[in-house]
């Protein structure tokens, strides 16, 4: 483990798991769970609420593109000197099955490379018994928040 990863990790514990989370993450609730500095992974557990209903009484696209957004950018963010954030400049994001509300859901990103002018991480959805609801791919920007 390199020096600085302690550090990572105790930045972006204390971030993630603050009762001042920013209120995108509070909607989709966002509960940390996995933080791994080295490999560059992040996962967390949701519950999607009742207002991220679609028509057909399942979670809308564009929460479950948030809910894979908030792992993916923070498995961007901790790979990089705290504190640092990693927006994301280009998102897709596969629909493989219908997305339960009101149900815990485990999301997982990481990165799968990392440049100086950009990050590439892949993020999951699972279900409860592990099923894959939807997995995206994106590219996130590195960016210094010292």
């Amino acid at each position: 483990m390199s020096e600085n990863a302690p550090t990572r990790r105790a930045y972006w514990d204390e971030t993630l798991t603050a009762d001042e989370k920013p209120p995108a993450t509070q909607f989709l609730g966002f509960e940390l769970i996995h933080v791994d500095v080295e490999q560059g992974i992040c996962e967390a557990w949701f519950c999607l609420p009742q207002q991220a209903t679609n028509p057909g009484g399942h979670a809308q696209g564009g929460f479950i593109s948030a809910a894979l957004d908030e792992v993916m950018s923070a498995a961007g963010s901790v790979v990089q000197p705290p504190p640092a954030m990693s927006p994301t400049l280009q998102m897709t994001t596969s629909f493989i099955r219908p997305v339960p509300i009101g149900q815990r859901l485990k999301g997982r990103g990481q990165v799968v490379r990392q440049g100086k002018a950009a990050i590439f991480t892949e993020g999951w959805l699972w279900d409860e018994t592990d099923r894959l609801l939807a997995q995206a791919s994106a590219s996130c920007i590195p960016r210094s928040l010292g």
